[in-house]
């Protein structure tokens, strides 16, 4: 990462084996996006809208999993932090946000 900061993420597909088994890490990424949306859980109609389509989230995912050296921590760190940015500046974002902004 460029601006050094430390990855809070750090652990994470350690800390999910012991819970669950670890799962396709570009699922993964997806599943993680759909939970930080909030929208995990959503009634099928909901996932039908194109920006919400699994397949769209997962090619995006793909290409942020290999842009962070296919490190799933890094990816799921990256989530987190355009969330965050997201949040304060009131944009709308996907995963392919992560790609377009100057984070990675």
């Amino acid at each position: 990462m460029k601006d050094g900061l430390e990855n809070p993420f750090k652990g994470y597909l350690e800390n999910l084996r012991k819970h669950k088994p670890a799962v396709n890490p570009v699922h993964e990424i997806v599943n993680v996006y759909y939970e930080i949306r909030g929208w995990d859980n959503k009634p099928k109609r909901f996932y039908k809208k194109k920006e919400r389509s699994y397949p769209k989230l997962a090619s995006e995912a793909k290409k942020l999993y290999q842009a962070c050296g296919e490190n799933l921590d890094d990816a799921i760190w990256a989530l987190d932090k355009i969330k965050y940015l997201a949040e304060k500046g009131d944009f709308e974002w996907s995963i392919i946000t992560c790609l377009k902004h100057n984070l990675l």
